[in-house]
């Protein structure tokens, strides 16, 4: 298994270590007013320094939880009022300032979260301008500050829709639209822990295209191609929300059932095979399936789950074998 980080677990350390540079900056950007005798700009930067740190310090505790972002909403606020009230005393300093937060807001936010609080920022600082110095001053910064979130929101969604994307492609099989075999063993590993830390059922469906290298030889893989996507998407229309599909080999689906009893996968599996069988897949013939069920055992591994379900489909596709066979003789 690699040891990269995921994106959602780089992104937290990648804030920490903003927040520190950040606060690092803001220090020496508060010698630079004292020097200049700005100290009431002083005092200002000086709630922005334990502002960030703090915001480091909770995102790097929390790094592994969803509820990590949440103190960047709260950085964000302070480190636009903190500029929006300096803004009629130093309008030029505090304006350059304003216009890095459409920067920052993107990069901690999410994206249409970012959006709205740099819109009401914009609007807030173009106020304000023009309450205190003059209207074509105010429109001004109102423009380059519109033009800032402008480029800033189409990189940061440009980059929203590359990971997703990069994420969609890295999870799923190209040709068919189903999950591929590396995501459906991370899966199954979650899956397997979860039903063991809540004492919950969880099942696997295994099916087989019957006869898939005939059906590659006879019709090409441009028909493959079309049938595919058809079939995955009519088989994920037979199970339930939570159920996902596995493409793990060419011709061999996997479901993954959380909280499904042994009864529960059985009638599905019957299910699945009576609505996929029955229609014709132009221009391929009515295909036929082959499908195998298993239910967790107490304490069993994914791994032992997976090869017990395929050692039982190899069981019945050879019990039917022997049986068409005894079938053709009588």
């Amino acid at each position: 298994m690699s040891n990269a980080l995921s994106h959602d677990q780089l992104m937290p350390r990648l804030q920490v270590m903003m927040y520190v540079l950040s606060a690092l900056a803001v220090l020496i950007l508060m010698y630079d007013q004292y020097r200049q005798g700005l100290f009431t700009l002083v005092l200002s930067s000086a709630i922005a320094v334990p502002t960030f740190l703090f915001a480091a310090i909770f995102v790097y505790i929390n790094r592994d939880h969803p509820h990590y972002v949440r103190v960047n909403y709260a950085l964000v606020m302070i480190l636009a009022v903190l500029a929006l009230y300096q803004l009629p005393y130093h309008p030029m300093l505090m304006t350059h300032y304003l216009y890095a937060l459409p920067l920052f807001g993107y990069f901690c936010l999410p994206l249409y979260h970012a959006t709205f609080f740099n819109i009401i920022f914009g609007v807030s600082m173009t106020a304000i301008i023009w309450w205190h110095s003059d209207a074509p001053t105010a429109i001004r910064s109102g423009a380059n500050y519109a033009l800032l979130i402008g480029s800033s929101w189409c990189f940061a969604y440009l980059t929203h829709f590359k990971s997703l994307a990069l994420k969609r492609l890295s999870l799923t099989d190209l040709v068919s639209g189903a999950y591929n075999r590396r995501h459906f063993y991370q899966s199954l590993t979650r899956e397997v822990a979860r039903a063991e830390q809540h004492r919950q059922p969880f099942s696997l469906i295994m099916l087989v295209i019957d006869h898939y290298a005939q059906l590659h030889e006879l019709h090409g893989e441009r028909a493959l191609a079309v049938f595919l996507p058809q079939f995955v998407r009519r088989l994920q229309m037979q199970v339930r929300a939570g159920d996902d599909a596995f493409r793990v080999r060419d011709d061999c689906f996997v479901l993954l059932l959380p909280n499904c009893r042994e009864e529960g996968a059985i009638i599905l599996l019957e299910r699945i095979k009576r609505h996929l069988q029955q229609p014709s897949w132009p221009p391929l013939a009515p295909i036929r399936l082959s499908g195998a069920t298993v239910t967790r055992q107490a304490h069993e591994t994914g791994t032992r789950m997976e090869q017990r379900l395929a050692r039982k489909l190899e069981q019945q596709r050879q019990a039917n074998l022997q049986l068409s066979a005894f079938a053709d003789q009588s």
